[in-house]
């Protein structure tokens, strides 16, 4: 049975894919509380055979009764619990699957308006307090009607105006659940939002622990965090009262019917209307009535911090992707490398950023794309592998509409090696391996180890070799020289987002995971920025052998570094404003010219 992957279905969904293990602790939990009432009525009947004649011959048979009562009642109890807590889990863990699953498939538009700190929070916080609503909340929701149903039942036999007398407390005590329980949605989801922008603030603040530690504003950051922290502690205090409250006003509601059984059973028992057997075996049924009132403020707590939890969930799970598979699949071996582009625009923010741009790109040349800072170049070869939303017949593939083709093997034609190179906290290798179409479980092709013998590597290096594909990409990225500078060589661990490496080293990381699948439309967003321009000369050289038969596209801030593709497209202010060769645009004397002059000017000057 396959999750469901939308809130509308319900939290406890998730928990009924394990209906059986429901099922079994149920029917133990019922036996605790069956064993449980079972003893008062023994004990009853001990009363009242210790004013027997001969109580010798039935209190011994009743005691042995009572202690085997209490061993089942133990051994039921804790199959109960870890039959209902261990289907709590699973579901926690399923449902934790599905969310991370359905980030996966949201665009980056979405994460540009959510910070990862409040998604990391509701994907382990709120997914916490999920799981606490169904293992504890159901047990104690299943367990508090059962006693109630069997215990009345039992007090009524015995008597029934004392079994009314005795609850006229408990109107009271729900109408009072009721509001408390609507103050701690409240307070929880308030809790709950404030956990999540304190994890935000703690993963930008690490994440950008060089930039504070030059600035010298640590203290600053620190302030900054503890009075985040400090509103955090006002919410959690504020949760904390309401539940307080909440468990000694409902035990001191659930005493007076105590008292009242008291008084009037006493004087029944007085009166010989009642037997005294009779009135310990009531006040013991009560008693075990105590536990479960008390537990309806836990359980009405667990359940409304579940929904609170379980509506931040349902946010993200209702959130669709605005970018969606097509239905036509691409056989990627047989793609060209064609590239169409026709009236794109890329509106954000009601800001139009490519304005009607159209380009074609034949398959096996090199389109170069310059232009001045924010001019809509990233945008527009973005729109291609559809990282952004594109509107139906702008841009194709091989003469597919880039719309209905499959995500999965749009993408998988195409390599694309961003200027921001973000690397996993994994080694060199295994950052270029992810790039590879054909991976298997460890990381490298049908399943090898992704490691490395390679130049500078250690003795540790011999324990697998790297794969052929991930030599040639790391060789043709440039680089061969940083791996024999590195302890560890194709082994080295990049760190957390690749801190360890410098920002040219990335960039060519990022460019040998785009190369290793040998993709048919090659992207390069400025890729090489971080390098100098002889090592981005050098570099842009040797991926000649690589181009050569596909489909490249080049952006760089370097106009000369491109002066040799076939064509070059200038974008201006989010417009297509030239396009042509090297020496044609530099004819015509526009735009392409002046940046061709001033960057010239500005190399001979330094």
């Amino acid at each position: 049975m396959t999750p469901p992957t939308t809130a509308r279905t319900g939290a406890w969904t998730f928990l009924l894919r394990y209906r059986a293990r429901l099922t079994i602790g149920t029917i133990m939990l019922v036996a605790t509380n069956a064993f449980a009432l079972a003893i008062p009525w023994l004990l009853g009947r001990v009363i009242d055979a210790l004013r027997a004649p001969d109580p010798a011959s039935h209190v011994p048979r009743l005691a042995l009764a009572m202690i085997a009562m209490a061993i089942l009642q133990a051994v039921t109890r804790i199959g109960s619990r870890v039959a209902l807590f261990n289907a709590a889990r699973m579901g926690e863990a399923d449902l934790r699957s599905v969310l991370f699953g359905h980030l996966l498939t949201l665009d980056p538009a979405f994460y540009r308006g959510h910070s990862v700190g409040d998604v990391m929070s509701r994907l382990t916080n709120d997914v916490q307090t999920v799981r606490g609503m169904w293992g504890p909340g159901l047990l104690n929701l299943v367990n508090t009607g059962f006693v109630f149903t069997a215990a009345l039942v039992l007090m009524l036999g015995i008597d029934p105006w004392l079994t009314l007398w005795a609850l006229i407390p408990y109107p009271g005590m729900v109408v009072l659940g009721s509001i408390f329980g609507r103050r701690i949605y409240r307070t929880s989801r308030a809790v709950q939002e404030e956990l999540g922008g304190l994890s935000t603030a703690v993963q930008e603040d690490l994440t950008g622990i060089q930039v504070i530690k030059t600035y010298g504003i640590e203290d600053e950051r620190h302030g900054r965090f503890g009075r985040r922290s400090n509103r955090l502690l006002e919410r959690n205090m504020a949760l904390t009262q309401v539940r307080g409250q909440l468990l000694p006003v409902l035990g001191a509601i659930s005493s007076l019917g105590t008292v009242i059984v008291l008084f009037l059973g006493g004087r029944a028992v007085i009166n010989g209307t009642l037997g005294l057997g009779q009135m310990i075996q009531f006040n013991a049924y009560l008693a075990i009535l105590v536990w479960p009132t008390l537990a309806l403020g836990w359980m009405i707590s667990l359940l409304q911090r579940g929904q609170a939890s379980w509506r931040r969930l349902g946010e993200l799970l209702d959130t669709q992707p605005a970018i969606r598979d097509g239905e036509v699949a691409l056989e990627t071996r047989a793609v060209r490398g064609d590239v169409t582009i026709r009236d794109l625009t890329v509106e954000i923010g009601g800001r139009t950023l490519v304005d009607r741009v159209s380009l074609e790109v034949p398959a096996g040349t090199v389109t170069a794309i310059v232009g001045r800072l924010g001019s809509g170049k990233s945008l527009l070869i973005e729109a291609i592998p559809r990282l952004l939303d594109v509107a139906p017949g702008t841009v194709f593939l091989d003469g597919h509409d880039v719309t209905t083709l499959r995500l999965a093997d749009l993408r998988r034609a195409i390599g694309y090696a961003p200027q921001e190179a973000f690397l996993f906290s994994s080694t060199i290798a295994e950052n270029i391996a992810m790039g590879m179409t054909d991976r298997g479980p460890n990381g490298g092709p049908n399943g090898r180890h992704v490691d490395a013998t390679g130049p500078g590597a250690s003795a540790a290096d011999a324990r697998a070799p790297v794969p052929d594909e991930v030599r040639r990409a790391a060789e043709a990225a440039g680089l061969e020289r940083d791996l024999a500078a590195l302890p560890d060589g194709y082994h080295t661990i990049v760190g957390e987002r690749g801190i360890t490496l410098s920002g040219g080293q990335r960039q060519r990381v990022a460019l040998a995971r785009a190369l290793v699948a040998r993709p048919r439309v090659l992207i390069l967003d400025d890729s090489l920025s971080s390098v100098d321009a002889e090592t981005e000369k050098e570099i842009l050289g040797r991926l000649d052998e690589v181009m050569r038969g596909r489909t490249a596209i080049i952006i760089s801030h370097r106009v000369a570094a491109v002066r040799r593709a076939h064509q070059i497209a200038v974008l201006d202010q989010g417009a297509l404003v030239e396009r042509g060769t090297h020496e044609e645009l530099l004819d015509r004397g526009g735009v392409y010219a002046e940046l061709y002059r001033t960057q010239l000017a500005e190399e001979m000057a330094a």
